[in-house]
């Protein structure tokens, strides 16, 4: 798989960014309206509101998620692999970074599938 191209990084970049500044009204442009969501093991969720809806859900849980990324893969058809370090800080303080994978697909500028790989079990008794 090539590595992925400087638009699609710093579009991932861009999206992070949004995330993790919590502009919910910016984040919904990255989404296509029927973008799917699967997050580790949790089933997977359709649509750009019910997708916001679970990103303002964390956000509201944490002082800052950043996601710094480490590598960045593309096809031609769309789909990006990608390593990301999630740089996890609470409101009492606690922090923790943790290594995900994730396979995203891109159409038309927008997110339209969203695959996260990720052990969340240092973070879950916050994410509870």
């Amino acid at each position: 798989m090539p590595r992925a191209d400087q638009s699609t990084t710093d579009f991932l970049a861009e999206y992070f960014a949004v995330m993790e500044a919590k502009d919910y009204d910016r984040l919904a442009d990255f989404y296509a309206d029927d973008v799917s969501l699967t997050f580790a093991n949790a089933p997977t969720v359709t649509g750009k509101d019910v997708v916001l809806a679970q990103m303002a859900a964390i956000g509201d849980k944490v002082d800052s998620l950043a996601h710094p990324l480490i590598n960045v893969w593309q096809e031609d058809d769309g789909v990006v692999v990608f390593e990301v370090d999630s740089a996890w800080r609470f409101p009492d303080g606690f922090e923790k970074t943790i290594r995900a994978c994730s396979i995203f697909t891109i159409a038309e500028g927008k997110f339209t599938d969203q695959r996260i790989y990720v052990d969340n079990g240092p973070v879950d008794s916050y994410l509870a």
